[in-house]
Formats: C-alpha cells, structure tokens, sequence
C-alpha cells in the first residue's frame, strides 16, 4: 500500500474520443477513506473499462469527511482522492466536484485552491463555489451544459447562486442539446434528509423555467431517481463511501430507490441519454434511456430499458 504515500504524477487526458458523446459518472458523498469508498472507486474503473468510455466522473460533495483539510498538501487529498481513483479509466479524467456541507467551513477553501494552482495528479476540477462547463458538441451545439453550484452556502446566499446558473442557460450562443445542474443536495429526495424546503421554494421554479433535464445530487448516503411530470429528473447518487442512509418512500412517488453503495452512470448522445445505477460490486441495479425527441418533461420520457450483466 505504499503507493498512496506516493506524489500523483500529472495526468495526461484521454485523446481521441468522439464529441458526439458524452460520458460520466457522476456520485458524492465519497470522502470517507474508509473501504467502502475503495470498493466504489474500483467498481468505476471495471464498468468504465467494460464500457470502454469515459469522459469525466462529477463528485457531488462532501468529498472530506472529519477533520478539516489543512492545505493543498494534506495526506488527505492521497487517501481520499489522489490513490483512490487510479486505473487506466479513472487516472486519466477530470472530476468535477462540488461542495457538500460536510467540506464547510474550512475544507471548501483548500479543495477550491488545489483546483485553481493545479496540485496533485491536476485532476480535482473546482474553479470556483459555482462554475459552467460544455462538455461535447454536436453540429454546433454545446452537447451537455452541466452547471455545477454550492447548496451548502449560508441562505442568504442562494439568490447568488442561482442568479448564476441562471446566466449560464440564458448565455448567447448555440443552445446546448441536454441542460443539467450538479449540486450537493437533493431538491427531491425520499430519503433521511427529506426534501429541502429552501430549494423547493427558491431553485425548482428556476429549474423548470428554464427547462433543466437532470439535477444531480447526493447528500442522502443512497441511490433514487424521482420522476415529476414537469420537472428535471431527479438523480440522486450519494453511495460513493459513506455509511448508507435509509430510503422511505412516504413522501413522494419514486422510480428508483436503493440504499446501496455505488454511482450513476450517464451516457449522452445528440437523440438519447442512457442512465445506469450501479452497485459497489460494479453490477447495474437499474437501466433507464431518455430520447432526446420526447418533449420536455422527465416523466414518460425517461423509462427503465432492458438489463444486462
């Protein structure tokens, strides 16, 4: 095991991959260091090696549990990032993460920093608290628009935020093909935490303006899809490393709920968009496919699709 104490060398992207699709795995909630998150991590380099393509892994927060990072040199970005997602998939992508509440108040300073000076492997991607991407293209249209914001602010903060991924979506140009926001806590959720009032009341009637097709979340240690006619689909992917959370489905019509280790998986062409949940052990626990001709509404148009090993 002496390799984690070892510097990450700088990685070298992956070449060569067509444009026209889009490949991510997206799950948070995975700084734990303990095995779990290991054996999450290496269920991600076998599926991504049996699909043989990804394009980069979305962290949905708290990426550092316990005590605060002390600086981009702390060990903890080897035991807990750098040395735990290795291969020849996972070595060579970026990670989009976000901020969880479990990375305030000290963390989130240090993981923000190690983005913007390039430390370790220049993987960890976190520019800023709220940040844009476009990720592929398609006859000249941005493929995924995905905006990554920090629901862990103070409250009194959140107008900003969404002030922001506003802009992003309202931004002159080719309109992107598939709209997605990538946050830390669910809006929806049939788990521990319940649904968060602030979100329902401030971001979803925001979200449905402006016709966002997935939000991505974990918090709730869990995997769940929620379908609402009218609203983004709801991934919840929060089995990344963390002790599991209990699902109750009292509150809220699920589609697919499961308190299991693992991540999503999310593959987007130009006319579908299939989405996978995959368990620690690297098996899919469920499949679903969204054609991209279907109108804009999750329910209906995002339906489960045949199993396979």
């Amino acid at each position: 095991m002496g390799f984690i104490y070892l510097p990450p060398t700088p990685y070298t992207p992956m070449t060569g991959l067509n444009p026209t699709h889009v490949s991510l795995i997206a799950m948070g909630d995975q700084g734990s260091g303990n095995f779990q998150q290991w054996a999450v991590a290496y269920a991600m380099e076998k599926v991504a090696e049996k699909d043989g393509r990804l394009d980069m892994v979305v962290l949905l927060g708290d990426n550092f549990y316990g005590k605060s990072l002390t600086g981009t040199a702390d060990l903890s970005w080897r035991t807990r990032f750098e040395s735990v997602y290795w291969g020849r998939w996972l070595s060579h992508v970026p990670f989009y993460a976000v901020l969880g509440n479990h990375d305030y108040p000290d963390s989130q300073r240090v993981e923000i920093e190690y983005s913007r000076r390039h430390k370790g492997s220049g993987r960890w991607q976190m520019p800023d608290h709220t940040y844009t991407r476009d990720f592929g293209s398609d006859e000249g249209r941005p493929l995924v628009r995905m905006v990554f914001i920090d629901t862990s602010v103070p409250d009194s903060q959140l107008s900003a935020q969404i002030a922001i991924l506003e802009q992003a979506f309202m931004q002159p140009g080719p309109e992107p093909i598939w709209r997605v926001v990538a946050a830390h806590h669910p809006v929806r959720n049939v788990g521990e935490h319940n649904q968060n009032s602030l979100l329902v009341t401030e971001l979803l009637p925001v979200l449905k303006r402006l016709k966002v097709d997935l939000y991505l979340s974990g918090h709730d240690h869990n995997q769940q899809l929620i379908l609402n006619e009218g609203e983004p689909a709801w991934v919840i992917s929060g089995g990344g490393g963390k002790t599991l959370s209990a699902i109750s489905a009292k509150h809220s019509p699920v589609n697919f709920a499961k308190s299991e280790a693992g991540f999503a998986k999310l593959d987007f062409t130009s006319t579908q968009l299939k989405l996978a949940y995959y368990t620690e052990s690297s098996g899919a626990a469920a499949r679903y496919e969204w054609n991209r001709a279907c109108p804009w509404m999750a329910k209906g148009c995002l339906v489960g699709s045949m199993m396979s090993p």
